[in-house]
């Protein structure tokens, strides 16, 4: 994945002059960890409808 980024980094820094504060590697590691931690609109539908439910609910603070 480095390399085909370096590629497009090279043609990308042919067009403007300006460096990168992260390396190549950290780019694409702050990338991948978005991906990771990313949460569909599906994700969260279901993880709300379930929590709503009547069996999922949690006891109030004086049951506790």
């Amino acid at each position: 994945m480095v390399d085909i980024l370096r590629k497009a980094d090279g043609l990308k820094k042919s067009k403007s002059w300006r460096k990168n504060k992260l390396n190549l590697k950290e780019q694409l590691l702050m990338a991948l960890e978005y991906l990771r931690e990313y949460r569909t609109y599906f994700h969260k539908w279901v993880e709300d409808t379930i929590v709503k439910h009547q069996n999922f609910a949690l006891p109030g603070r004086v049951k506790l």
